[in-house]
């Protein structure tokens, strides 16, 4: 029997269920809104009701409670956007054809659930917190309302994906519902971002002592702000409740400290609950179901007609099939980033409830899951007859899976598109193997848990460490575009330009990538080589608004003034009234003044949108720096009323601080920079400026130590040279020597 009810004890088999499914298809109540919570790279085993003593889950664990919960639920990839495709169109990665974050767009033809629904009278609204999930990857399509704003934290060795806390996509996701008029049903979808690396936890939940636990707190804790408006609102209507997780964690399993490179069930297997009218109160059931089961569940509870061809089956069904080694009822697996990122092989298999068999790369390997959930022994040589007819399992699916009709191929992202997602460890470099010479990713686990590690403890400052583990990994050709791509910013923020420039030359001869001629540029830009930078951006084939920006800055540091606003123009000509371009163009004012005419310039920028407060700052911010004596009444005030509007931007607060040292108030300078910092503690100019303001408010000792720390993190900065001058000139003020080596690791 696959189907336990744990507390109310009064469904207890099949039949049971059968009845249910029948009563409810006779049911005249209208037809439930829907709610879909995904948490992103959460494992099934660190939840209460997945048996964690240790586990901060109370939501979840009430929400298990109040349902159904799987304890056999399995992704099919471990990536954010194929994952969620899967989840969303009922398919699996053979059918929809979305492989890889970032490199695939949601083919436009694909029926969404949302499309479903929202073709059916359902208000529709999605609220996600990562880039990968981004409206350009269209699995918006369907959605109403699509939140997906962003936003990229921290410098060049920020090796994360742009994203956003849970608290953010909590409120608009409440402010939407509260907004509604109530009268149609609708399907609200949540994306939780939290549960994944680099591991940066809000209090109270940064005093557990497993930082990742800690993140499924938050975002657990950030789900029950989300629940408790269905527990106030009263409504007639009642609510279907879909939780999970697109995929795990490898946590050092299998040597796979992420996710995304293996497709074992550390990363597979998942939290799956479904909670409202109809579904069994506190049950569990160790049915085999997948993600492909939760569209044609949505779709027959809401009373809408399940398209024939999806693989998926209806979840409370899939508690009456009793015999887990049942071909009918297989799934699908894959990984394939490594393939498109770093040209290694594909991985992909079949499963059914016991067997998972991985028939790519060779040679195949073969566990019984249920025996062995922690893939320890491969029975592939004790089993030939499984291997067998799982291969023959594989050929099937395959075949019944193929969707010619829905097949887009890869996306090329553009230049700046791309810059991002090769930060996240997206390199070019598919094609620099033989077919039949991939490496293996299951080999080389191991080695990229190194090229990791390199880059973590470089976003923390530790450059020389860094270097070393990289250039000693260098000399491998399977991962050596990686690390030639990692090796590039972290030379440049160590202060080594010249072998930035040299790394990046390497990476681009090896793999041809264009979005690397960005980062090349900015190296020259930093390197005070703006000509250079200039031959690098003209190079670019595909200009994309972030290569106008650069290409703007690169212009204007070789005087070309008129032609560089052009292009700032240009990488707002969709948006042309966009703020964001008023503020570039500033920015760019800014960068290359004094300007004879940039005072002007800012005038007439902030007259065009006179209520934003940074255009008040940037203007603010010029006078401070370069206008008249009796102009700074001025500056100050422009400067403080922009950070009276805008108490929670750290760029105002940190141009608030520098304009009043400037205009000679020290004190307000502080006050002003450790707000920055309090907000955004990456800012290392500020912590910078931070420094310099607390020697000219005579604080030494402790300008000492913001100019130490400032410097160790960012010992290649264009500011460093000024900072390096004023701890010399401390060195004679104070004891003991100031310093640090480039690298040098926050103490």
């Amino acid at each position: 029997m696959l189907l336990r009810v744990v507390s109310s004890g009064l469904i207890r088999s099949g039949v049971a269920i059968a009845l249910m499914l029948v009563l409810a298809a006779c049911s005249r109540e209208p037809p439930p809104n829907v709610l879909l919570v995904t948490f992103d790279t959460t494992r099934y085993d660190h939840f209460g009701c997945s048996g964690d003593p240790e586990a901060k889950t109370p939501t979840v664990d009430a929400l298990a409670a109040r349902g159904l919960f799987f304890e056999h639920a399995y992704a099919s990839v471990a990536l954010t956007l194929p994952s969620h495709t899967t989840i969303l169109s009922g398919l699996e990665p053979l059918s929809h054809g979305v492989h890889n974050n970032g490199r695939f767009v949601v083919p436009a033809d694909l029926d969404t659930l949302a499309e479903h629904l929202g073709a059916s009278g359902y208000d529709t609204a999605a609220f996600v917190s990562a880039f990968v999930l981004d409206a350009r990857y269209n699995l918006s399509q369907g959605f109403e309302t699509y939140s997906d704003e962003t936003q990229r934290t921290g410098g060049p060795l920020n090796f994360m994906v742009p994203q956003r806390p849970g608290e953010e996509v909590t409120d608009e996701a409440l402010v939407w519902l509260q907004e509604r008029s109530g009268e149609r049903p609708y399907f609200l979808w949540v994306h939780y971002y939290d549960p994944h690396r680099p591991l940066e936890v809000p209090p109270p939940f940064d005093s557990m002592p497993d930082l990742y636990a800690a993140e499924i707190a938050y975002a657990d804790a950030q789900l029950a702000r989300l629940l408790e408006h269905f527990e106030q609102t009263d409504s007639e209507r009642p609510t279907l409740i879909v939780f999970t997780a697109d995929h795990g964690e490898g946590l050092g399993e299998h040597g796979e400290t992420t996710h995304g490179l293996l497709a074992y069930d550390s990363t597979l297997h998942v939290p799956l609950i479904l909670v409202g009218p109809g579904i069994p109160r506190g049950a569990r059931s160790d049915a085999f179901v997948r993600h492909v089961d939760i569209l044609p569940t949505v779709l027959e509870r809401v009373g809408l007609r399940v398209p024939g061809e999806l693989p998926g089956r209806h979840l409370l069904r899939a508690t009456q099939d009793g015999d887990p080694d049942d071909e009918a009822v297989a799934g699908y697996f894959e990984s394939r980033g490594p393939h498109y990122d770093q040209g290694w092989a594909a991985l992909e298999g079949v499963r059914t409830g016991r067997w998972k068999y991985t028939a790519l790369p060779a040679p195949p390997e073969l566990y019984d899951i249920r025996s062995d959930p922690r893939e320890q022994s491969d029975r592939s040589a004790d089993e030939p007859e499984v291997v067998a007819r799982m291969e023959a399992l594989r050929s099937r699916l395959r075949a019944e899976y193929a969707r010619p009709d829905l097949a887009t191929g890869p996306h090329t992202p553009a230049p700046d598109e791309m810059e991002q997602l090769a930060a996240l460890g997206y390199v070019e470099a598919k094609g620099t193997f033989a077919a039949g010479e991939e490496p293996d990713p299951r080999r080389f686990v191991g080695v990229f848990s190194w090229i990791d590690q390199a880059r973590s403890i470089a976003s923390r400052g530790a450059y020389a460490r860094a270097i070393e583990i990289l250039e000693t990994l260098r000399q491998s050709a399977s991962v050596r575009p990686l690390v030639l791509r990692s090796l590039a910013p972290i030379y440049a923020e160590g202060g080594r330009y010249d072998d930035a420039i040299a790394a990046y030359e390497d990476y681009i001869e090896l793999t041809g990538a264009q979005e690397a001629h960005l980062g090349l540029a900015r190296t020259l830009l930093r390197a005070g080589r703006p000509a250079e930078a200039l031959d690098k951006l003209e190079a670019v084939s595909a200009p994309s608004p972030g290569t106008e920006i650069l290409l703007a800055y690169a212009l204007g540091r070789v005087g070309r003034n008129d032609e560089a606003r052009a292009a700032v123009d240009r990488a707002f000509a969709a948006r042309p009234s966009a703020v964001q371009r008023l503020q570039r163009r500033a920015a760019l004012v800014i960068d290359v003044a004094p300007l004879p005419d940039g005072e002007s310039e800012l005038r007439a920028l902030l007259a065009a949108a006179p209520e934003d407060p940074l255009l008040l700052s940037q203007l603010g911010y010029y006078l401070a720096l370069w206008g008249r004596p009796e102009q700074s009444e001025e500056a100050l005030e422009l400067l403080q009323t922009a950070a009276e509007e805008a108490p929670d931007n750290a760029e105002i607060l940190g141009s608030l601080g520098w304009g009043a040292h400037k205009l000679g108030r020290h004190t307000e300078a502080v006050e002003a920079l450790e707000a920055a910092l309090a907000l955004d503690e990456a800012r290392h100019l500020e912590r910078a400026r931070l420094g310099l303001a607390l020697r000219a408010a005579g604080e030494p000792a402790r300008a000492r130590e913001e100019l130490r720390r400032a410097y160790a993190l960012r010992p290649g900065a264009q500011w460093a040279e000024e900072v390096r001058d004023a701890l010399s000139e401390l060195a004679r003020e104070l004891p003991a020597p100031v310093l640090p080596t480039a690298g040098e690791e926050q103490r």
